[in-house]
């Protein structure tokens, strides 16, 4: 079976009940569904025939990795794929931590690519998160961006609606060390709680995908 590799348009990532998320990843070719539960994970979607005998079926995270490159499914790049598809350059270190944030936070907060990461710096991610305790995707008002930098982060005034790209805090909020505390700072009680029950496990698995992806770097 052929093969594709190619530039990610969109990845997202939100909580789908008590200790599952959904994880999406849309490129021109296929959009995969994937629900991520502890440690084991289903295909959703798409309805190809050739995925039949593995839509639908919990694996372990590295197993259905294996089963959607049989099927002719990649979406994992290669050390080389920068050669093939265009890339946002950043800071491996920092892309490494923002993922681990972002794992930790997903039982609580949806998340998704920022029109403006590409272009924001190799020592700058720009991510869109939103509290999300629901089984229902994230109304698009509610999206807030996150600037992350090696030793802050915070949340921007800009928004992915905005015509241009401005670095401003949004007001009577504060710097933080990482994501995870800048997400903690305007959390609900329900979500701090569920934060707080969060498994190591889970957010292995979440972080699994998301370093496997590089969703990031790729979109």
């Amino acid at each position: 079976r052929k093969q594709w590799y190619q530039r990610r348009v969109r990845g997202e990532i939100r909580p789908f009940g008590p200790g599952c998320v959904i994880f999406t990843l849309i490129a021109a070719s296929v959009e995969l569904e994937i629900s991520i539960k502890e440690n084991i994970c289903c295909l959703n979607s798409p309805e190809d025939i050739e995925l039949d005998g593995i839509r639908n079926k919990w694996f372990p995270a590295h197993i259905l990795m294996q089963k959607l490159v049989a099927a002719g499914i990649n979406v994992f790049p290669s050390e080389d794929a920068d050669k093939y598809v265009s890339i946002s350059v950043k800071d491996e270190e920092l892309e490494a931590s923002v993922y681990e944030q972002m794992a930790l936070s997903s039982s609580a907060f949806a998340f998704s690519w920022s029109r403006w990461n590409a272009d924001c710096g190799e020592k700058r991610q720009i991510v869109r998160a939103a509290e999300n305790l629901t089984t229902h995707p994230v109304d698009e008002d509610m999206w807030k961006n996150y600037s992350c930098e090696p030793r802050k982060s915070y949340s921007l005034k800009c928004t992915d609606d905005d015509d241009e790209m401005f670095d401003e805090k949004v007001e009577g909020t504060q710097f933080h060390p990482d994501l995870f505390h800048c997400l903690k700072e305007g959390s609900s009680p329900d979500a701090l709680d569920v934060l707080s029950k969060t498994s190591y496990t889970f957010v292995d698995t979440v972080s699994t995908w998301l370093f496997a992806t590089k969703v990031l770097t790729f979109s």
